[in-house]
């Protein structure tokens, strides 16, 4: 297994998209991934062989986007304005961590999230749907908000 950093080429969207079906209830159309990210973004994708299992994509955003999320105001961010995402910036949004369901409870999750540390600066923010994405994001950022009882808000500054 290996983590591969790679910018969110159509094609890789079109992985995430595949990989997301499996977790998540509703699921855009790829025209949707395509609008939402740009040439700068990048994930983190948990390859065996010659297929990707899972990934961590983190995206720079406006510090307006950032304070909704950090204030509890936007919990949900399907309808979100692309230009809120950036090329760059000291604010950045963990969008999604999702691993297919067989390679889960592995460690591979925590992998991810520390790939993303490793060569990230500035301050994260995350929202968690779920007791494995809470619990990954317990490990490594600090608890700003519980919004019920399967959302929180997790944020982190790495130098």
């Amino acid at each position: 297994m290996k983590i591969v950093k790679t910018f969110l080429t159509r094609e890789k969207l079109e992985i995430i998209r595949e990989i997301d079906i499996t977790f998540y209830k509703d699921v855009k159309d790829i025209d949707w991934y395509v609008k939402r990210y740009n040439r700068f973004h990048y994930a983190y994708m948990l390859v065996e062989g010659d297929r990707e299992v899972g990934y961590i994509l983190s995206v720079p955003i406006r510090k307006q986007f950032y304070d909704a999320i950090r204030s509890g105001v936007l919990i949900g961010d399907y309808d979100v304005n692309p230009n809120m995402f950036l090329a760059e910036s000291y604010y950045n949004y963990i969008v999604s961590c999702v691993i297919l369901e067989e390679y889960r409870n592995k460690g591979y999750g925590k992998a991810l999230m520390e790939a993303l540390f490793e060569t990230g600066r500035g301050l994260y923010i995350c929202i968690t749907i779920s007791n494995n994405g809470y619990k990954l994001a317990n490990l490594y950022m600090n608890e700003i908000l519980k919004i019920d009882n399967f959302t929180y808000l997790f944020e982190k500054e790495v130098d």
